[in-house]
């Protein structure tokens, strides 16, 4: 991969020059026919973007960021129910980022990211007939991210991971309707390595508390005699819960407050 960037206005040229081998290895094992085991893993690779090389690393270039994902776990389907559940582990050997501080790319170093996911779906037509085209569903995921590299920093969590994140919802399908509630939360984060919990006079640093939102949606397909036009109509945040993140990967610092209550509309067609 070889990525150029020229600033006319200061004749600077920003470049990088990476290539690596990425390994990978899946296993799937069939125990029934409703219920498999797998396991994986595999190499990744990441180079500084487009956007951030203005902002490298003062007097050297980052080096590419390298990363090797493990991952072991079981899926169950038989038809009423769908569950799955994971453990994975991804070790970074160079992680880079955005410092918030003085708007530069930094190599945080070596990082490690494991945790379990998990999601269930139930079709509520199992229990009882009369509940045809309900369903219930869930999903959580816990993510335990930390910084490896020797260091001051080294055990904090890594800037903007979240340990907890998860959705629950209910949904009905009748012909051509879907209709849809469901809600989605995440714990609290930190905006940098050190994890600050006090805010900073320009808010590029402090803890960001977590939330939970709901939100709903209606849709229609009308079908193949109208190109299948798909009509939907939906609000987010229904109960116009105020949260916020902070600036991350920019050079704005401060915060950015979530999205207020939504009404929107929402339409497709195929051709």
């Amino acid at each position: 991969m070889d990525t150029a960037q020229n600033n006319n206005l200061t004749n600077a040229r920003y470049q990088g020059d990476y290539s690596t081998a990425l390994p990978a290895l899946n296993v799937l094992y069939h125990l029934t026919d409703t219920w498999n085991l797998y396991a994986n893993t595999e190499g990744s690779f990441g180079s500084v973007q487009y956007s951030q090389m203005p902002n490298r690393v003062t007097g050297d270039e980052v080096k590419p960021e390298k990363a090797r994902t493990w991952e072991l776990g079981t899926r169950y389907d038989n038809g009423n129910l769908r569950a799955e559940i994971g453990a994975f582990l991804i070790n970074f050997d160079n992680q880079y980022d955005s410092n918030q501080t003085n708007d530069t790319v930094i190599a945080r170093g070596e990082t490690r990211h494991q945790g379990i996911e998990t999601s269930v779906n139930y079709a509520l037509e199992g229990l009882n007939p009369i509940l045809a085209g309900y369903d219930v569903y869930a999903t959580y995921a816990f993510v335990d991210a930390t910084i490896r590299e020797d260091g001051p920093n080294k055990g904090n969590r890594v800037p903007f991971s979240s340990k907890h994140k998860g959705t629950m919802g209910v949904s009905y399908t009748e012909g051509p309707w879907k209709l849809n509630v469901d809600s989605s939360f995440q714990s609290d984060q930190f905006a940098d390595n050190a994890n600050t919990a006090a805010e900073s006079a320009d808010g590029s640093t402090g803890k960001i508390p977590g939330y939970m939102l709901f939100s709903t949606r209606a849709n229609y397909d009308f079908g193949p005699q109208l190109s299948d036009l798909n009509v939907a109509v939906g609000m987010k945040n229904i109960f116009n819960r105020q949260y916020y993140t902070r600036s991350f990967d920019d050079n704005n610092r401060g915060k950015y407050v979530g999205e207020p209550r939504t009404v929107y509309v929402q339409t497709s067609v195929a051709f």
